[in-house]
């Protein structure tokens, strides 16, 4: 085995294990923002189906993200970035919680369930998805190691 070779498997085993699920949850919590903005413009019961399915999906990858997220802090996978960590998990965490309440909000029956206060809660999620992401950004997390 070469030792490139030996150095690229080092480098795979020590990837976060929390980056899919947290980008596949945040979809989610997207696109509820999305039908749930559609469902006030058009009324459609679909719409509002979809963003109730999407916060479901959201909410149990989001699950799944946070206990990665801790496995990956407690088991140095994110050795040099484990201060800079804290304030993401906690970010989405608070997440989590905003969209908990919306889909409780979205379990109600017709235009109750999205307007007014399922579109502020998808509003209030994507604006804390932004600021993390600002805050990502600020800390230079997402430049890209050359391993040679």
């Amino acid at each position: 085995m070469s030792v490139a070779r030996a150095q690229s498997k080092l480098v795979v085993s020590r990837r976060p294990l929390h980056k899919t699920p947290v980008a596949v949850a945040n979809a989610c919590f997207i696109g509820t923002l999305l039908t749930d903005v559609t469902y006030w413009q058009s009324a459609e019961m679909m719409w509002a189906d979809f963003s109730a399915w999407l916060l479901f999906a959201g909410l149990v990858v989001g699950v799944l993200a946070v206990l990665l997220a801790l496995v990956d802090l407690f088991t140095g996978r994110l050795s040099g970035a484990a201060r800079s960590a804290w304030p993401s998990l906690l970010g989405n965490l608070i997440v989590l919680v905003i969209s908990f309440f919306n889909a409780l909000v979205h379990s109600r029956d017709a235009w109750t369930s999205v307007v007014p206060t399922g579109l502020t809660l998808s509003v209030a999620a994507v604006i804390v998805l932004l600021l993390l992401c600002l805050l990502e950004w600020s800390f230079g997390r997402n430049r890209v190691e050359v391993v040679e």
